[in-house]
């Protein structure tokens, strides 16, 4: 991304916006009813985090991130014809992708394709931590 992509009056960058996901999730009643919760699962600890003392930890169950591997997991399992390629300049793509012409065991094309799978529905920005 370059600079030319932020708007420095509005302070939006675009790799923090959550992308929309593609038509084909809405054609799967499990897709729909796991990203659902998950966005509302978002949005509940976005509330949490702005009413809590600062140092209190407003996910202790880590609610949040449980929700996206859910539906990371959802998409690669039931979907991973439907997944992105690797994408060229996402650093955990190429450790996959290096890990997999090492190994290569289901296990590790499992994680690789939750990966892949995030792209989806991860903003850009966060989505190297899956």
């Amino acid at each position: 991304m370059s600079t030319d992509d932020v708007n420095p009056d509005d302070g939006i960058n675009p790799d923090d916006e959550w992308p929309l996901p593609p038509a084909w999730m809405f054609d799967c009643a499990d897709c729909v009813r796991i990203y659902s919760a998950m966005k509302r699962t978002l949005a509940e600890i976005d509330i949490l985090s702005l009413t809590v003392e600062p140092g209190v930890d407003y996910d202790p169950f880590d609610s949040g991130p449980g929700s996206q591997i859910r539906l990371a997991h959802h998409l690669a399992t039931a979907h991973r014809e439907l997944l992105p390629d690797w994408l060229g300049g996402c650093a955990r793509c190429a450790d996959h992708q290096r890990w997999l012409a090492r190994k290569g065991t289901t296990g590790d094309e499992l994680v690789a394709a939750e990966h892949r799978a995030a792209h989806v529905f991860i903003p850009p920005s966060r989505v190297g931590l899956f």
